[in-house]
């Protein structure tokens, strides 16, 4: 997501126009999360989001790489805007997919750790941006890595929508092998 953020000026156009698009692209990517996010459950989610993006990636690679199929002005912005909004949907699903995942005696220490390493990630990504002095396409490749490692690491997760949350590591276990989790049926009951 920082990436993708500090990178607007690699955009064609106005940075100022580029970043006040770039703030807008939170609204979509919100509201997407908030219809869908426990219609489609949150492994879902994240595995389309993760897709997108890297689709988006890989168009922003190509025109990067001066490819003619996409040099047009609308496709470039277009398509970083896309990354970049999925990434955000991302980025606010994963604390609450995360935090579900740990059970109730680490919860809060392991969704720091969490944290903790996804803000060493946001210092290493302006190190990564001074790979744009020797390949403009460099970034774009690296955050395709990266999203296509998460892609492969969230695919062995268990979904957690519609589950009980684990309260011991035990039931985390169970959780993860699939076997005695405990399905909610009405959440509007229970409020």
């Amino acid at each position: 997501l920082y990436c993708l953020s500090y990178h607007v000026s690699a955009v064609p156009g106005d940075v100022y126009n580029n970043s006040f698009i770039m703030g807008l692209t939170s609204v979509p990517a919100y509201y997407w999360l908030y219809k869908y996010g426990d219609k489609l459950g949150r492994k879902k989610c994240l595995l389309n989001l993760y897709i997108l993006t890297m689709c988006s990636l890989v168009v922003a690679w190509c025109d990067a790489r001066g490819t003619a199929l996409f040099r047009t002005i609308t496709v470039q912005l277009l398509a970083f805007v896309t990354a970049r909004s999925c990434m955000l949907a991302i980025a606010s699903l994963m604390y609450l997919y995360t935090s579900e995942l740990y059970p109730s005696s680490a919860r809060s220490g392991l969704v720091g750790l969490s944290s903790m390493i996804a803000r060493a990630g946001a210092i290493l990504s302006s190190y990564v941006l001074v790979l744009d002095t020797y390949d403009p396409s460099l970034v774009y490749i690296i955050c395709l890595v990266a999203a296509a490692l998460c892609f492969v690491l969230i695919a062995r997760l268990p979904d957690t929508t519609g589950i009980q949350l684990p309260q011991t590591f035990t039931e985390c276990d169970s959780l993860f092998k699939g076997r005695d989790s405990v399905v909610v049926e009405d959440l509007s009951r229970i409020a």
